[in-house]
């Protein structure tokens, strides 16, 4: 009876420990989604264009080319913001292209990830 108590205390001591939890992993911040975002902007004549890749992070950026922009296209992921050298505010919302009317050169923009 005395080998059934103690070999009975062993097996219970050995399924306690390895119920025991398991040790906490360090805690990560939630993943960010940030990109660059593909932006395209388009004047009048269809040969005249330029893109640039832009963050995603909510930030201002400047755009300094000269060229009078009447559509702007993204390729989607992000929200942003395109303010024209007359005062003009566009938004584009994930992948589409929109006019700019007036057309007019861009001088900032901000974009923000889904």
């Amino acid at each position: 009876m005395k080998a059934f108590t103690i070999s009975a205390a062993v097996a219970l001591l050995a399924s306690l420990a390895s119920a025991a939890p398991a040790p906490t992993t360090p805690h990560r911040a939630p993943e960010t989604r940030q990109f660059q975002a593909q932006i395209t902007f388009f004047g009048a004549d269809p040969d005249a264009f330029f893109s640039l890749s832009v963050p995603t992070d909510g930030s201002a950026f400047p755009i300094n080319n000269p060229l009078s922009v009447s559509k702007i296209r993204s390729l989607g992921g992000a929200t942003c913001g395109f303010t024209g050298v007359d005062g003009t505010r566009v938004v584009v919302v994930g992948a589409q292209t929109v006019d700019v009317g007036p057309p007019q050169a861009q001088i900032s923009g901000s974009c923000l990830a889904f």
